[in-house]
C-alpha cells in the first residue's frame, strides 16, 4: 500500500519503490503531461509553484511526479513534506533529508537519503545519445583524458561512454553542489576510474582538487542511471 494518503494523480502511473542500502529509497514513476490538469496538483496536496503557473504541462508533470516520488519516499524514511523549489530551481529538502530528482522522456526517478546516514545524493537518467550527437558533443563534455580513453572504440560504444560519463557528472553536481555552493561544469571532473570521478578544481575545503567521488548506474534499454550516494563519514582522497 502507498504510504501516502492522497489518491494517485491520474497523470502517475507505474510506481515503483526500492531501498538501496539502510536510510536510502529510490522511488519512480511515470507521468503522462496530456492527462494532467492543474486540480491534480489540489487532489495530491502538492502545492503549484507560482513560478510554475504558466508553464508548459510537460514542465509541470515533471513537478508533480517527482514532488509525488519525493513524498514516497521521505514518508518511507519516516518524514514529512516535500522538497521546496528554490530560487536557483534546486529542491531544498526537509530537515533530516538529503536527496535529489531527475526526469527523461516521461520517467521521473527521486532518491533520498536519511540525513543521519547520508551526507549528499545526486541522482540523473539520460537517454542514449546517438552516435552522431555524441560526436559533437564530445569535447564539450569530455576532458581530453576521458576523450582519449575512447580511442579504438566504436561509433556506438564511444557515444555510450559519453552517455554514462555525462550522467555520472550530472549526478556528482547534484550531489555537490548543495554542500559547496559552487557551480562547476563537465571539464571539472574525470572519470579516471570505472566506478568514480575525481575533482580537477577545489570546490571548498571539504572538496579538495583530487577528491575521489564514487558513483554507480545502471544501464538500461533506453537509458542509463547514475547515482551518488555519499556516506557521512567516508575517505575520499586519491
Amino acid at each position: 500500500m502507498s504510504a501516502t494518503a492522497q489518491p494517485r494523480p491520474a497523470s502517475l502511473s507505474r510506481l515503483h519503490r526500492e531501498e538501496l542500502s539502510s536510510g536510502l529509497i529510490r522511488i519512480s514513476c511515470q507521468f503522462q503531461p496530456e492527462l494532467l490538469n492543474d486540480e491534480q496538483f489540489a487532489q495530491a496536496g502538492i502545492p503549484l509553484p507560482p513560478s510554475l503557473r504558466t508553464a508548459i504541462s510537460k514542465r509541470k508533470a515533471e513537478y508533480l511526479a517527482g514532488r509525488w516520488c519525493a513524498r514516497e519516499a521521505l514518508q518511507l524514511l519516516g518524514l514529512e513534506g516535500i522538497p521546496q523549489l528554490t530560487q536557483d530551481r534546486s529542491p531544498s529538502w526537509p530537515v533530516g533529508a538529503v536527496g535529489s530528482i531527475t526526469h527523461s522522456h516521461g520517467v521521473a526517478e527521486v532518491m533520498v537519503g536519511d540525513a543521519n546516514k547520508w551526507l549528499a545524493v545526486g541522482v540523473d537518467t539520460e537517454q542514449w545519445v546517438s552516435t552522431e550527437r555524441a560526436a559533437r558533443l564530445e569535447r564539450e563534455l569530455l576532458t581530453e583524458e576521458e576523450l582519449k580513453a575512447l580511442s579504438g572504440m566504436t561509433p556506438l560504444q564511444r557515444a555510450n561512454r559519453l552517455t554514462l560519463i555525462f550522467s555520472a557528472k550530472e549526478s556528482l553536481f547534484k550531489a555537490l553542489y548543495p554542500l559547496t555552493g559552487k557551480r562547476f561544469y563537465f571539464h571539472d571532473a574525470v572519470r579516471r576510474h570505472p566506478n568514480s570521478l575525481t575533482l580537477l578544481r577545489t570546490l571548498s575545503a571539504d572538496w579538495p582538487k583530487g577528491t575521489r567521488i564514487p558513483f554507480r548506474w545502471r544501464e538500461r534499454q533506453h537509458s542509463v542511471l547514475s547515482w551518488i550516494a555519499l556516506p557521512k563519514h567516508q575517505s575520499t582522497e586519491e
